[in-house]
């Protein structure tokens, strides 16, 4: 048996017990306290098995279990003088030796000699006993803690000390016994507390294994992975009994999560007057707001006049009456601003737009709805939509930001485009351009549902587009893991567009007519615009590689097709995909083998003509023949998106390729003919070209 098979393993128990932690904070912390615990433990040479961490609002708690009690022994070997300084002419040893081996605490009988490249060397063979784990976890828990970060950390005792909230208990066990350790003035212990209201005063734990245990006894479900859970099912229940179902946001069940310790769901009613009010309206308030859940029909999914929401305490009706109070209020003020927003149409909201920035240098969000009316025409324009589409994008364009000055989205800022459309089909606009002005603001972030409108998908790239190339304009691009006008996201989102929707606009393309809408407010020079359009290119080229990567595409075909030029991000993924499911077959390797060897030759080579009446050697001669007969069939076969028929006529030219290069001498002495048959060969390679550099692959062998 292994020597470290019988070393005994302890369970580790760590407690952070603090004030209110707040909830976006405790998911990121939990990570970071498994990950940095390992890597603590790894280089003190401390095997584990494995860990789990959980967390409340007022604790963050890391569990180790197998964790080995002591260091292995560390066989470490100094390297001295080499051998030919160690010793004398008369054998002796030399200063050099005696002093190294003093160094060492070892005679010089005990060092050994090896050879190191050649050359043979003292060294020092020791074994470093290892250290007892127990010894160990004092600073290792104190570095624990320091390492912790947070978005915003509090500094309190001294700069020294920092965490999200003041630390006021610390809890470590290592099996049965208590690691002292000491960590912003509080000394760890082996006591905790439980619920704040409902088990006041200290618990002892006893183990680790005890803990979990410990705390629901006390009115705490320390695992909040079991608390999650446990609140899914009371709103489940709860819903159920008042003949519906919960309306359950993932976020806002996370968010909850961590609100609470001890959770008791509260089931109350709100006036069926308010179910008048918009369907998000009401959404928003309560789970936005009052991080309430709603509750809906089981049959048609309409609101009911229900709401639950999660205490943190036992149920008393003074918190059913206490939740219905405040959710009352908020509905008021939300019929109050529905109210004043509808007394005038929304075109007549848009008229105040001009009160409001945009981006200090971009003007005001008026300029920028102008820029939208004359940037979705020419974005209509370029695909050939029809007029009446134009009609309705347009007239969106002009009344999308007209919500923001509105009562109810000062109030409730989510609500933005959702209250546009509201208004707009209040005051008889088409549906298509009220569902545009909602949708131009899609997707929000990263999975969410695109616009699946063809004007609201017309102006959420004319809005994008804009934004981009204005900020790039004015010089606020994003810098390192910097982005504050999420300008990243607003490219992924083009990007997301452009390929749901298959328009036939690079991407490139899109962002240049937005940058004109730009060049004259700004006095943008010749210069200066081809330094953006470079930079937004670049840009556009990182989130299509990203894109193209969530579809799981290799690394090397993304690389390959973005090489050349597309069409259309549609285009462009489609030729990525193809070369992805032929990338272990034959085919493939054949066109590579083909392209390289052709693209090897004429890497410097511009190309030019080929002049027919130069072709003497009959494998020229067929290379050129087939280049020509080739030719239109890709053209045609990419033009049609046949992409697989395109590959399989690139394949077709890989026997006249090897044909001439075995046959003819490209580098003849001739000028005119070496440059002949240097463009013959850029020509093939161009032919090659119009689908992927292929030799940007990793074939397999």
């Amino acid at each position: 048996m292994d020597i470290m098979d019988r070393v005994q393993k302890e369970d580790l128990l760590l407690e952070i017990g603090c004030e209110e932690l707040p909830s976006r904070y405790i998911p990121g912390a939990l990570e970071r306290l498994e990950e940095k615990a390992a890597l603590l433990f790894k280089e003190h040479r401390l095997s584990f098995e494995g860990s789990k961490s959980w967390g409340t609002p007022r604790r963050l708690a890391l569990l180790v279990s197998g964790l080995a009690s002591r260091q292995p022994d560390l066989q470490k070997k100094v390297k001295g003088p080499a051998l030919e300084r160690a010793y004398d002419t008369a054998g002796s040893p030399t200063a050099a030796l005696l002093g190294f081996a003093r160094s060492q605490g070892l005679s010089p009988e005990e060092l050994i000699v090896e050879t190191v490249n050649g050359t043979k060397f003292i060294f020092a063979e020791k074994e470093i006993p290892g250290q007892a784990t127990g010894e160990l976890l004092p600073q290792i828990l104190t570095e624990l803690l320091r390492q912790l970060t947070f978005p915003r950390p509090m500094y309190w005792e001294s700069k020294e000390f920092r965490f999200a909230r003041p630390i006021r208990h610390l809890l470590a066990l290592y099996g049965e016994k208590t690691i002292r350790f000491a960590y912003a003035g509080v000394t760890a212990g082996r006591s905790t507390f439980g619920h704040r209201f409902l088990s006041p005063g200290s618990i002892v734990v006893e183990s680790p294994a005890a803990y979990l245990r410990c705390l629901e006894e006390n009115y705490v479900l320390a695992d909040h992975e079991r608390r999650r859970e446990a609140i899914r099912q009371q709103l489940i229940e709860q819903a159920a009994a008042l003949g519906g179902r919960p309306l359950i946001d993932e976020d806002l069940l996370e968010e909850v999560t961590f609100l609470v310790e001890y959770p008791v769901a509260v089931a109350g009613s709100f006036s069926t007057d308010y179910l008048d009010l918009p369907r998000e309206v009401l959404i928003t308030t309560m789970q936005v707001h009052q991080r309430y859940f709603p509750l809906v029909k089981e049959d048609d999914g309409s609101l009911l006049p229900h709401f639950i929401g999660i205490s943190n305490n036992r149920f008393h009706e003074n918190i059913r009456r206490g939740y219905e109070k405040v959710l009352g209020a908020r509905l008021a003020d939300a019929r109050f601003f529905y109210e004043e927003d509808c007394k005038e149409p929304l075109a007549r909201h848009a008229e105040r737009l001009s009160e409001v920035v945009f981006q200090e240098e971009l003007g005001s969000v008026a300029q920028k709805q102008e820029r939208l009316l004359k940037l979705v025409r020419v974005i209509a324009e370029r695909l050939g939509l029809s007029g009446d589409i134009i009609r309705r994008a347009e007239r969106a364009a002009g009344l999308c930001k007209a919500d923001l000055v509105t009562h109810m989205v000062r109030e409730f800022p989510e609500l933005q485009g959702i209250m546009g459309r509201e208004y707009a089909l209040l005051g008889g606009e088409e549906p298509e351009t009220a569902r545009a002005i909602y949708e131009h603001y899609l997707p929000r972030h990263a999975g969410d549902e695109n616009p699946r409108s063809i004007e609201g998908a017309l102006l959420s790239l004319a809005d994008r587009a804009d934004t981009l190339s204005g900020c790039f304009a004015v010089g606020l691009q994003p810098t390192g893991s910097e982005d504050p006008y999420a300008l990243r996201r607003q490219g992924q989102g083009i990007v997301s567009i452009l390929l749901e929707h298959g328009f036939d606009l690079p991407p490139a393309d899109l962002l240049d007519a937005a940058l004109r809408e730009h060049a004259s407010a700004l006095s943008l020079t010749a210069g200066r615009l081809d330094t953006l359009r470079g930079a937004l290119q670049e840009f556009m080229t990182q989130r299509l590689r990203f894109a193209l990567q969530e579809k799981g595409l290799s690394y090397d075909v993304i690389e390959a097709v973005l090489a050349v030029p597309y069409r259309s991000v549609e285009e462009l993924y489609r030729r990525a995909a193809a070369l992805e499911e032929h990338l272990r077959s034959e085919l493939l390797k054949n066109i590579s083998a083909a392209y390289i060897r052709t693209a090897n030759l004429v890497r410097r080579t511009r190309g030019g003509p080929v002049e027919r009446a130069l072709l003497g050697e009959p494998a020229e001669k067929e290379l050129y023949r087939r280049l020509l007969e080739v030719d239109p069939g890709v053209t045609q076969a990419l033009q049609q998106s046949r992409y697989n028929s395109c590959l399989e006529l690139l394949g077709s030219m890989k026997e006249p390729v090897d044909c001439f290069f075995d046959q003819v001498l490209v580098m003849a002495e001739d000028e005119r003919l070496r440059r002949n048959r240097l463009n013959l060969l850029a020509a093939v390679k161009e032919l090659f070209n119009r689908f992927a550099d292929f030799a940007l692959l990793q074939l397999a062998d």
